[in-house]
């Protein structure tokens, strides 16, 4: 049970749907964030309110809590639907909601809780210090910050709860700052349409209009991986560790879920001053590995600030896990030299000498050699990667994969009562007539064999107490149904005793951090409009989806420089020629001026008038 006095941390799961939602609480997750019908920034990972209600009955029981994301800027015709969506959220029992849109200030009328989602742009100490003295229970940090600009801000506003990425999909741009899309497709990010702009093939181009670069995913990145991190994140003030990936299937969302819970838990085991925000076993029958799920290889990104090159221009789909290196290939037989035992149906991965993918599947093993589903010819010395991995996929989608609260059972004459992990209790007794056992021996083992057949239920008996002097003999059915009972009975004391508790007061600063706001600030309707001018700014420009700019623009702005990635940076690196002067992306349809700003180190993109 955990102490009233520990600091909770929290590992935060994504789940396009409820089946996904069930899998992450199974695996270990404290809490999960999924979309609702409307207005969530993944416009295909919507539930309906229905199995939004089911999920919140099965997390509550192990205390993990569920919040909803209504973060995509919200039209006027909208706002009413959306006031009722908060409605209809705070009924179905969801802990708090994550928003972007300050309209959701505005028509909070039953105090639902509130975060602040990454898309508003949390990426000072000033703005976090603003949303605490607003009222928001929780920020969600920018993905770009630092560890000692989170430990800054942590200082800054120490009662306010910080929510980090710690892994997944990362986007180029600063989050809620990207229009690329809306500007290329007309579909926005801001409005959960993204069209994935930054995995996109463009051309670099030199200022005289020289292709540098051709056909190349420069605006791509790896994926986060902040694992080795995860120590230096919760001392920096950390509280929730938030895993990215809301239209991924079960299979990643429990593999990555119970890996980064088996960190938290081995941090927790070491510093007894910190413990889980839920409770509950996970009971899996694999072992957690990041690398054997999709990804597109991993960086720490900018953790500890400019280091590590963060794009992965080469390929924008799953790269997997490295298994080894090529010792031959002849006859149609890859030798491999590798410890991984491989199986039929596995994608197998490499990149030709210009770095060009390839990739096949796997028909034959026999021990360390495969043959391949069609003709390749990886040198000796190639890297080899599993970017499918079949028996491990069944293992990670295995329905054997589940959570259990331990239970104390205490037996009286009569009585029976539960008392799980958490402290909660329940009771219930009979009026069956009972009488002295006649067979005393095995009596305890017994009593524990019947009792702990709990099933499907979510407890697993832990120990039996016996609090009555004589033994006495009761049927299975009789204890059969007192356990039933008992069960029902902790079920319903479990969920009340984990309902959502929703008593935030909003309150609205007499200032923001700026008294003037452009597009950036997302300003996309009239009550959101009013909230900001009630504290004194000036609202120049509306949200680009309702007032579209028509001078240049800043479409993105980014800390994955493309200079850096390919070695031309103009602080650390010699230029090589046609990379002096300024430089131009293009694809099919426009073309971007690029900008770099060295002194914070970043890259921003702008729109200009075609070449």
């Amino acid at each position: 049970m955990n102490s009233p006095n520990t600091r909770k941390l929290e590992l935060l799961a994504p789940a396009r749907d409820k089946d996904v939602a069930f899998a992450a609480i199974n695996a270990g997750a404290d809490a999960v964030y999924m979309g609702f019908e409307k207005f969530g920034a993944r416009a295909s990972a919507g539930n309906s309110l229905q199995d939004i209600g089911q999920v919140v009955s099965y997390a509550h029981l192990f205390g993990v809590k569920v919040y909803v994301t209504l973060n995509t800027i919200l039209y006027d015709e909208e706002t009413e639907q959306a006031r009722e969506a908060v409605r209809d959220l705070y009924a179905a029992g969801v802990d708090a909601i994550i928003v972007q849109d300050m309209a959701y200030v505005q028509m909070n009328e039953c105090n639902m809780t509130l975060h602040a989602s990454t898309q508003a742009d949390n990426s000072t100490k000033e703005k976090v210090k603003w949303f605490e003295k607003l009222g928001f229970q929780r920020v969600v940090l920018a993905r770009e910050m630092t560890i000692g600009q989170i430990r800054d801000i942590h200082k800054a506003c120490p009662d306010m709860e910080l929510e980090f990425f710690v892994h997944g999909a990362l986007c180029c741009s600063f989050s809620g700052r990207c229009y690329l899309s809306l500007y290329q497709s007309g579909r926005s990010a801001n409005r959960g349409e993204c069209c994935q702009s930054c995995r996109s093939r463009y051309d670099l181009l030199d200022d005289k209009g020289e292709t540098l670069i051709k056909d190349s995913c420069l605006l791509s990145t790896k994926d986060f991986n902040a694992s080795a991190k995860i120590e230096e994140l919760i001392e920096a003030g950390v509280v929730s560790f938030k895993i990215e990936g809301r239209l991924k299937d079960a299979g990643y969302v429990s593999n990555v879920t119970a890996y980064y819970s088996s960190l938290i838990d081995k941090f927790c085991t070491k510093n007894k001053q910190y413990s889980r925000s839920s409770y509950g076993k996970s009971i899996l029958n694999f072992v957690p590995d990041v690398s054997r799920s999709f990804n597109r290889g991993f960086t720490i990104f900018n953790l500890e600030g400019k280091g590590e090159k963060t794009g992965n221009p080469a390929f924008t789909k799953s790269i997997g896990k490295a298994i080894g290196r090529v010792v031959e290939c002849k006859n149609g037989t890859i030798t491999i030299n590798t410890k991984e035992k491989l199986h039929p149906s596995d994608g197998i991965l490499f990149f030709d000498r210009n770095d060009n993918p390839e990739g096949f599947l796997v028909n034959e093993v026999s021990g360390s050699c495969i043959r391949p589903s069609r003709k390749v010819n990886p040198p000796a010395g190639t890297l080899l990667y599993r970017n499918k991995d079949t028996e491990f996929e069944k293992l990670i989608c295995s329905k054997e994969n589940k959570r259990k609260i331990g239970i104390v059972a205490h037996l009286g004459k009569g009585t029976l009562s539960f008392e799980a992990e958490n402290g909660t209790k329940a009771s219930t007794e009979t009026d069956f007539n009972l009488e002295i056992c006649s067979k005393q021996e095995g009596y305890i083992d017994n009593l524990k064999r019947q009792i702990g057949k709990l099933g499907s239920t979510v407890f697993e008996l832990t120990d039996l107490v016996c609090d009555c002097q004589e033994k006495y003999f009761y049927p299975n059915s009789v204890l059969a149904e007192m356990r039933r009972r008992c069960c029902e009975k902790l079920e319903r004391e479990l969920l009340s005793k984990n309902s959502a508790v929703h008593s935030q007061k909003l309150n609205k600063p007499s200032e923001y951090i700026t008294d003037k706001a452009d597009y950036r600030e997302n300003i996309s309707n009239s009550l959101s409009e009013e909230f900001y001018r009630t504290m004194g700014v000036s609202v120049e420009q509306k949200a680009l989806e309702t007032a579209p700019a028509r001078e240049e623009t800043e479409l993105m702005r980014s800390k994955n420089c493309i200079r850096y990635n390919i070695g031309q940076c103009l602080k650390r690196d010699k230029l090589s020629k046609g990379f002096e002067g300024r430089l131009f992306l293009r694809d099919n349809k426009h073309t971007y001026r690029l900008e770099f700003d060295c002194s914070s180190c970043t890259m921003s993109l702008w729109s200009i008038k075609d070449r």
